[in-house]
C-alpha cells in the first residue's frame, strides 16, 4: 500500500509543475490567414541606386594603348608631388592596368587625364595629358606625357 500511496503522492506533485509553463517560454498564438497578397515575390524588383552614387565597374579585358619602343625617355618625366600621392592611395588608376602601354622594360598602368581609369579626388589632374602608373602600391611611381606627343605612338584600345 505504501507503494500506492507514493506513486499517488508522486502523480499529484508532478501534475501541476507540468501544467505551468517553462520559464521564458512564450504562449503561440494562432494566426489569422492573411490576404491573397502573401503570394507575391519575396524581393522587391531591382530599384536603381540613389542619385549620386556611381555604378560599380565590371571587369573588362586590359587594353594596350601605347607601343613605346623606346619606353618613357623623352615623352614622359617623372613627378615626385603625383607619385607620393599615388603611394598614399590619392591617386591612382581606377582599374590597375585596365589600360596599358608596353615598352621594352615595363608594363606600365595608364590613365587619362579626362578622367578615364584615374581617380584624382584632389582634383590634382592637367588636362592634355596622360598618366603613366608603375607599381600601384607603396612604391607607385607615376609619370607625366603630353598626349600630343604620345599620339604616334597610341595603337588604340
Amino acid at each position: 500500500m505504501t507503494c500506492r500511496l507514493a506513486a499517488l503522492l508522486l502523480t499529484i506533485l508532478t501534475v501541476p509543475i507540468l501544467m505551468v509553463p517553462a520559464a521564458g517560454a512564450e504562449e503561440v498564438l494562432r494566426t489569422d490567414r492573411t490576404q491573397p497578397g502573401h503570394l507575391g515575390p519575396t524581393f522587391r524588383a531591382y530599384e536603381p541606386p540613389p542619385p549620386g552614387h556611381e555604378p560599380r565597374l565590371r571587369r573588362t579585358e586590359s587594353r594596350a594603348v601605347y607601343k613605346l619602343p623606346n619606353g618613357l625617355n623623352g615623352l614622359a618625366t617623372r613627378d615626385r608631388t603625383l607619385s607620393h600621392l599615388c603611394q598614399r592611395g590619392a591617386f591612382l588608376q581606377q582599374i590597375d592596368g585596365l589600360y596599358w602601354a608596353a615598352t621594352p622594360d615595363y608594363r606600365y598602368g595608364v590613365a587619362f587625364s579626362g578622367g578615364a581609369n584615374l581617380v584624382d579626388p584632389q582634383n590634382r589632374r592637367q588636362p592634355g595629358k596622360t598618366y603613366f602608373f608603375r607599381n600601384q602600391d607603396s612604391r607607385c611611381e607615376v609619370w607625366i606625357g603630353d598626349q600630343a606627343k604620345l599620339m604616334p605612338h597610341y595603337i588604340g584600345g
